[in-house]
């Protein structure tokens, strides 16, 4: 079986990666990027995503397509589904595409969320803080992620926030009280059989994750976030990983921020402290393949490396740790590489987090 992926980054280069041992799986990635880091694995095509040539290639030679990231063109997703199965399908893309049409969802199968209103000019964004207050925050409805595009009202005038940011369609929503932030990551079959992982604890810095620890062990969360997986696969019939990020609140309610149709950042961790990891889940699903029960290690750390290449003969001399370097040159906030940590005593572990984030986020 060929699958094609529609995105040449990280998440593609460990989705092959940890399924290349099943040598019935071959891949074909399309990425605009020059030397992108699935590369690494595999010859990648140098195209946009909405190539009319390029998603022709894909769906002569390939079974079914996927992709490593949420913005890939709907267009481009509808195109090739007309021919050969595309999962996650356009509709689920789509949505997860737009916050306005994420929230709506959420709303529509009773899953709670903070309040928000849909933002359209500078007067629906005066008329949105009367109602929610200045403790809010507008974020675009479209490549909003990692904190990016998304304004603290605060004290500043509904003018000076239109403008800032670039008045371009948004939400929104008020700011809540949260204990901590929570994710489920989650793989649902073609015949819609699910399968979790546990709950994972999430901190972020200036909107974009920093650690990531599992297990998060409350079996009652556990189960109200795995019946909010469920109503929201089913609905898209959603087939692969999804994962929905949440906020936990004073009252220890889930309240549900996000979602990322594929793999994700906070489960990395997967790779080294689960018994299949989620990118080889991914593949398994999509492919029709079987999956084995899902179970952990130990108590397991992600921690990712932004911006700088800290020296890696530091880290591995704190350790036992897997290093992860996705051969990308160092930017501003870009995701470099990541680093697991796992340990069976869930104090020594955060001790090691510790310990090396003082070293990676100086």
């Amino acid at each position: 079986m060929r699958i094609g992926i529609l995105g040449g980054g990280q998440l593609a280069m460990m989705m092959i990666e940890m399924s290349s041992k099943n040598n019935k799986l071959d891949f074909l990635v399309v990425d605009p990027g020059e030397n992108p880091p699935a590369s690494k694995f595999i010859k990648c095509i140098k195209s946009e995503y909405n190539n009319r040539t390029s998603l022709d290639l894909l769906i002569k030679e390939c079974d079914v397509v996927t992709i490593d990231f949420e913005n890939v063109p709907a267009g481009a997703l509808k195109y090739i589904e007309q021919h050969i199965p595309v999962y996650p399908n356009s509709k689920a893309v789509e949505i997860c595409q737009d916050r306005l049409f994420e929230k709506n969802l959420f709303v529509q199968n009773q899953i709670k969320t903070t309040n928000f209103e849909a933002i359209e000019s500078e007067e629906d964004l005066i008329k949105a803080i009367d109602k929610i207050g200045t403790n809010s925050i507008l974020k675009s409805r479209t490549l909003g992620y990692d904190g990016k595009n998304q304004i603290e009202i605060n004290n500043q005038s509904p003018k000076k926030v239109w403008k800032s940011c670039g008045e371009v369609k948004s939400i929104l929503e008020n700011k809540i009280n949260f204990s901590t932030e929570l994710s489920l990551i989650g793989v649902r079959t073609i015949s819609g059989e699910t399968f979790f992982y546990p709950l994972v604890e999430n901190y972020h810095k200036n909107g974009i994750l920093n650690v990531s620890v599992a297990p998060y062990e409350d079996i009652k969360l556990q189960k109200d976030a795995e019946t909010i997986h469920n109503k929201i696969t089913n609905e898209l019939k959603y087939v692969g990983v999804l994962v929905i990020e949440f906020f936990l609140d004073e009252n220890r309610q889930l309240i549900a921020n996000e979602m990322a149709p594929r793999v994700h950042n906070s489960g990395h961790w997967t790779i080294s402290g689960a018994n299949i990891s989620q990118f080889e889940a991914h593949i398994l699903a999509i492919a029709n393949m079987k999956i084995k029960p899902i179970s952990i290690n130990n108590n397991s750390a992600m921690l990712n490396i932004l911006s700088k290449m800290p020296n890696k003969d530091i880290i591995e001399k704190n350790g036992p740790l897997q290093f992860y370097d996705y051969g990308k040159s160092e930017r501003k906030n870009r995701k470099l590489g990541h680093l697991t940590i796992t340990n069976p005593d869930r104090s020594a572990l955060m001790d090691k987090v510790k310990k090396i984030s003082k070293i990676i986020f100086q």
